[in-house]
């Protein structure tokens, strides 16, 4: 069979959404028979470098004015120009048979497909990983939070109209996909994977200074600026611990989360590394005690998962995905309260068994998610939409 999937949610060179990264990740260990023709950036390639391609064949979109930008508003216009390009690369293939949208919400994703599905015999797999909270109830800037509201639920009506399979990434997300009106017929659920043993046995070959690290976009949804708050009382308990992010973003944002940092006079222990290669990140994983998750709002949490593949507990707020997707190894705290989450990571910090106990929890976790055990799921969801498996 051959499957067009659209790869389009790259803001940059150096930022992936969640959605491409996790087609990303199963893409080398789907069955070969399945040919796949990805439509994305040009600027994608180096994404796929070092993946066997024999089964890939790409159809790489012009770049853009906007391209290049993590300005909210050029997102928007970039990812406007790419709807418009994928939709014209679907025109003009000969045949096409299914099509796959890596994200919910980049309509250069759900935008092409479906309006070609409204007049080709095309069947149309999507996926699903969070529900955006209203605009008021998420930090940052409004305009912005109420176009990414608004545009997730236009995109959630045509997902409902024309997919053939919608796939929430756990059994809560699909319980609130009902509730949004969701046909139960066409909704499955299909969590996410990764590299499991790869991550469990990679021998570090550098060792870093940082005690805690917390890894994902820049945003305010992902609780960049409640991390400075935490950390303040962290490093006033004990001023040698070490912090580092990792992940890049928008450039206002981390200019503004810089500013605050040194504000708090954080800035000898507290590091922004912006992007950084897959092996320099285990590395950094393997090194460190703790992970933190102070996300607002996550569908799965694929650093989460390799943090905890790599032996790390978690610390984190008490989001939906804690206690349905994580059933261990992790200790939460209720959304926004900084001071218990400090006091939570003070003390897995400092008591050396329970971290040990906690780590030995989320390594056993993340087994449960590696990747052969996704692409199965995966493939039964093909065969029972008769993409002939």
């Amino acid at each position: 069979m051959t499957l067009h999937v659209l790869f389009t949610g790259l803001v940059s060179k150096t930022s992936i959404s969640g959605g491409d990264q996790l087609f990303l990740d199963i893409a080398p260990h789907l069955p070969k028979d399945i040919k796949l023709v990805l439509i994305t950036p040009s600027f994608a390639k180096k994404h796929w470098e070092n993946i066997n391609q024999s089964n890939i064949e790409f159809r790489y979109l012009r770049d853009n004015p906007f391209d290049y930008y993590s300005n909210q508003i050029f997102i928007f216009l970039s990812y406007l120009i790419r709807s418009w390009q994928v939709y014209q690369i679907l025109r003009k293939e000969k045949e096409v048979e299914a099509i796959y949208s890596c994200s919910d919400i980049v309509y250069a994703d759900i935008w092409p497909a479906y309006f070609l599905v409204g007049h080709k015999k095309v069947k149309w797999l999507t996926r699903i990983y969070h529900v955006i909270l209203p605009p008021a109830k998420r930090q940052g800037n409004f305009l912005v939070n109420f176009l990414a509201f608004y545009l997730q639920r236009l995109s959630f009506w045509m997902i409902k109209k024309r997919s053939n399979l919608i796939l929430a990434l756990n059994d809560a997300l699909r319980k609130e996909l009902l509730d949004l009106g969701f046909p139960k017929n066409r909704i499955g659920v299909l969590g996410a994977g990764i590299d499991y043993e790869k991550i469990r046995n990679f021998k570090p070959t550098k060792k870093y200074i940082y005690d805690v690290v917390a890894l994902g976009r820049v945003a305010p949804v992902k609780g960049i600026f409640d991390i400075v708050k935490i950390w303040k009382t962290v490093h006033d308990h004990n001023p040698s611990w070490k912090f580092a992010w990792v992940g890049g973003g928008n450039e206002n944002y981390t200019k503004k989360m810089r500013e605050t940092v040194e504000r708090a006079g954080l800035e000898h222990s507290f590091s922004l590394l912006g992007f950084i290669d897959k092996e320099e990140v285990y590395n950094i994983l393997k090194s460190a005690k703790v992970f933190v998750c102070p996300d607002h709002e996550n569908g799965w949490g694929l650093a989460i998962c390799e943090a905890m593949a790599s032996g790390l507990p978690v610390v984190s707020y008490n989001i939906d995905i804690f206690g349905s997707v994580y059933k261990k190894g992790y200790r939460s705290v209720p959304l926004f309260d900084t001071k218990k989450f400090s006091i939570e990571l003070i003390k897995v910090l400092e008591d050396n068994s329970l971290r040990k106990m906690l780590g030995e929890e989320a390594q056993d976790q993340a087994a449960k998610f590696d990747h052969s055990r996704v692409i199965k799921e995966f493939l039964k969801y093909l065969k029972e939409n008769g993409l002939g498996l």
